[in-house]
Order: structure tokens, then sequence, then C-alpha cells
């Protein structure tokens, strides 16, 4: 009885010592944390004393090191990572300490391209005459392209433009031919207004 009364100690203490060593690497976690803050910057909060070197490793998309940040504090932190002057991609920020990694962080900086906004009305007047109306918020290369059912009929270009207004009248169209009329910009933006 006594050996089990024993063994029974001896598991309870083990096991408030693993308790303790977990719930201590829990709080480690807890009180540290990496956070976006700014569309270029991110937080290091490290609510904890650190218990040795505390590092924090940037990897780009390939898991490239690109950047490595030695911290010796004997006290808790926080430090601010500016992400404005690298390169557009995705990184991967990572926070370390003696237990090994503490919290991460997956940061997309990739540039979104910003698409032109096109604004192109058309509207058809008395006989074969139609006036089209093209606004782009952006200056951009233009072409606009007008097609009688599947042949194209007018190409049209203009250079650095934010648009136009110009009134079409065609005489050789088909009775019952369906008109469409195509905006394209350099940019990457097309737009297909139909006209019957």
């Amino acid at each position: 009885m006594k050996l089990f009364v024993a063994l029974l100690i001896a598991f309870g203490v083990s096991g408030s010592v693993i308790a303790k060593t977990q719930d201590s690497d829990e709080s480690t976690k807890a009180t540290v944390s990496l956070r976006k803050v700014d569309a270029n910057k991110v937080q290091l909060l490290y609510g904890s004393v650190p218990d040795g070197t505390v590092m924090v490793k940037i990897f780009d998309e390939t898991k490239t090191l690109v950047q490595k940040d030695r911290i010796l504090n004997k006290v808790a932190f926080s430090k601010y990572y500016d992400f404005s002057n690298i390169k557009p991609g995705k990184y991967l920020v990572a926070v370390y300490d003696n237990s090994g990694e503490v919290d991460h962080l997956d940061l997309d900086l990739t540039k979104e391209a910003n698409a032109p906004v096109v604004y192109s009305k058309i509207e058809k007047m008395e006989g074969n005459k139609y006036k089209v109306l093209v606004n782009a918020l952006l200056a951009s290369n233009i072409s606009l392209f007008i097609y009688e059912g599947d042949q194209l009929i007018h190409e049209e270009k203009l250079e650095n433009s934010t648009g136009f207004q110009k009134l079409y009248a065609f005489k050789n169209t088909k009775v019952g031919s369906k008109l469409e009329f195509f905006v394209k910009t350099d940019n990457g933006f097309s737009e297909m207004i139909a006209v019957r």
C-alpha cells in the first residue's frame, strides 16, 4: 500500500511538472504575437521577459532567409518591422526563442495592379449614326474596334488619352446586322458594347 501511495505521489509530481512546462509554453505563446498594423508594417509584441535571445527571421516565398533580427532584451518589448522598401511578394515572419518557434505571420505584399476605371457609353442616333463616349480615370492607350457581325469594319487608336466622344456614321452596313463596339486599353481593361 505504501508503494502504491509513493507511486501515486511520484506520478502526481511528474504530472504537475509536465503541466507547468506546458502551461509555461502556452503562456509564452499567448504573450508573443505578430500582427500587421499597416499596409507595410508588422508589430512584434513580446509581453513576457525573454529567456535568452529572441530571433526574428523573415523568409520570402521560396523559403529563402531575407532578414534576421537578433534581440537581447531583459524586459518585455515591442518592435516594428517596415516592409515598404522590400520587393513585392509573399513573406513569412517567424519569432523564435530558446523553446523554438513561438509565433509566425504570413504576409502578402504583392502589389495589386490598378486597373483603370473606364466608363463607356454608346447612343444610337438618327439613321446609322452612333455617339460613343469613353472616359478613363487614368491616361492610357485606348483602342476602339467596331465589328459588323464578325467582321472588323473600323479600328481606331488613341495614345495616352483619358477618353473621347465621337459620332460615327455608317452608310454601307447590312440591314438587320449587329454592330459591336469594343473598347480596350493597354492596362488590361476591355469592354464590349453591342448595338442592334
